[in-house]
């Protein structure tokens, strides 16, 4: 044991050494608690932010872990050749049952089982496969929209939630949970959807831990939860269902319907318990990210009345050139180009993400910022840092405007683009990418051709601050609808 744990200490020891020239809090040099108080206070990314800010691209935020603020080096840490695997952080959302692993995606940490699983499913998350789930998104937006036109004030960070859950659910299951019908958190869900975002905070501050509390749980405690429940229902109500039929269903209907033709194509790779979680993690993934998303959005416009007032013009001069009809199409609403930098303004400045997407370099080590990084050691960039870069983004980077992706040159474009984390970045790049696109370009047109809004109080401000993975409001923000004549 003696002659195994004194080289092991020697190399970590060296290790660190190797990484003594990059600056950060002192006390990251011998413990990750620097990055774990930030994480669970829910401010580690403007502490981060402010790391970068005055001390360079390379920032040291643990013994073996570094922050990457230089956002041209975002493609090399989530390069594909050589691939730099994903880090500590993700064992905490694997799911399990009985032993297990049970994960969605997002948790699959081995590379192989991930490259396989996403090559099945990848097709039904393609723009051209979200063009045929667009009835499911025009009937929530059409719903959101008559409930607004029945209303002088809202608040948007609980309607647009509503919105989310039940629009994810027709996309899921072909149905929705009555989150608007009601006006009210059915079941709780949404309160157990940001329970978890919460919770995460806590499992990325200590993912190896949580991961051996759940996997040993699983052997006591079966699937429990409102959302896990729905998501056990909904899946064996669809299976019996074609189990009972004489011909099983040729035309994909949802996701669901994925899922379990993928369960039948490929059972090594989608037990049942797998279709549950994957149906788990589009729910909870797919919901409070856009919802929050285009709150923030929807933010902006009212606190900058010259870029909604833009916006409203290209809708409305569409509308009256007759390229626009309601509901829209995705096919016309893909032609407007303020609109697209609008959206796309809106997942930059948003910094949804409040946690840096963690990689370990590979065997041999790797230049990151002029730093030979050695392998084993663990790299990520965060969304504050990488999304008010000024070098990329201008020197208003730290303000909302749309204009900059259409003032933009085609190489510095490309730039912006390439550099941008919203969705994630290289293999790992969040497969319901276009749902979220398309359902945020939806709501945003349909309720500017149907409505006005404006502030309810100029002087209000969207908070958040919250302790969670996402950059979750922490209270309500009212907005005034006017239903147009």
């Amino acid at each position: 044991m003696i002659s195994l744990s004194v080289p092991a200490a020697c190399l970590i020891i060296r290790v660190e050494r190797r990484l003594s020239t990059i600056p950060g809090p002192f006390i990251a040099r011998f413990t990750d608690y620097w990055k774990v108080y930030h994480l669970v206070k829910g401010d580690y990314g403007e502490a981060l932010y402010w790391w970068h800010q005055r001390n360079g691209n390379m920032i040291r935020t643990g013994p073996r872990h570094i922050s990457v603020g230089d956002p041209y080096e975002v493609p090399r840490v989530y390069q594909i050749n050589p691939l730099l695997h994903k880090g500590n952080m993700y064992k905490g959302i694997i799911g399990w049952f009985k032993g297990k692993n049970v994960a969605g995606l997002e948790g699959v940490v081995d590379e192989a089982e991930h490259t396989d699983i996403k090559r099945v499913i990848a097709p039904a998350f393609s723009w051209r496969s979200v063009l045929n789930y667009e009835s499911h998104i025009d009937h929530s937006a059409e719903e959101l929209i008559h409930n607004l036109e029945q209303r002088e004030v809202i608040d948007i960070t609980e309607w647009l939630s509503y919105w989310a859950m039940d629009s994810m659910n027709n996309i899921a299951f072909s149905s929705d949970l009555g989150f608007m019908q009601h006006a009210a958190d059915v079941g709780w869900t949404l309160r157990t959807v940001r329970a978890v975002t919460s919770i995460w905070m806590y499992i990325f501050a200590f993912p190896t831990v949580f991961m051996w509390l759940a996997w040993a749980v699983s052997y006591f405690v079966g699937p429990s939860g409102k959302l896990v429940s729905l998501c056990l229902d909904r899946v064996n109500s669809r299976m019996e269902k074609i189990e009972q039929e004489e011909k099983p269903p040729t035309k994909k209907r949802d996701l669901l319907d994925v899922y379990i033709k993928a369960r039948e194509q490929h059972p090594n790779l989608f037990s049942h318990e797998r279709v549950i979680g994957m149906t788990f993690t589009t729910l909870l993934t797919g919901s409070d990210t856009t919802a929050f998303n285009l709150a923030w959005t929807v933010y902006y416009l009212l606190k900058h009345p010259a870029t909604l007032r833009r916006l409203q013009e290209e809708i409305d001069q569409a509308v009256a050139e007759g390229t626009l009809s309601y509901p829209p199409t995705l096919k016309d609403i893909s032609k407007l180009p303020y609109l697209e930098a609008v959206i796309k303004e809106g997942l930059r400045y948003g910094m949804l993400l409040q946690l840096s997407m963690d990689r370990v370099v590979p065997k041999g080590g790797m230049e990151i910022c002029g730093h030979h990084i050695p392998a084993g050691i663990t790299v990520g960039c965060q969304q504050r840092v990488i999304h008010l870069d000024k070098n990329v983004y201008g020197d208003d980077a730290g303000s909302f405007r749309p204009e900059r992706w259409l003032e933009a040159s085609e190489e510095k474009l490309k730039a912006m683009e390439r550099c941008g984390i919203w969705f994630g970045n290289g293999k790992h790049t969040c497969i319901g990418q276009h749902f979220a696109r398309a359902k945020t370009m939806k709501v945003l047109v349909m309720m500017l051709m149907k409505v006005e809004i404006a502030d309810d109080s100029q002087s209000a401000k969207m908070i958040s601050g919250a302790t969670s993975a996402v950059r979750s409001p922490t209270h309500p923000y009212f907005m005034r609808v006017k239903k147009k004549t």
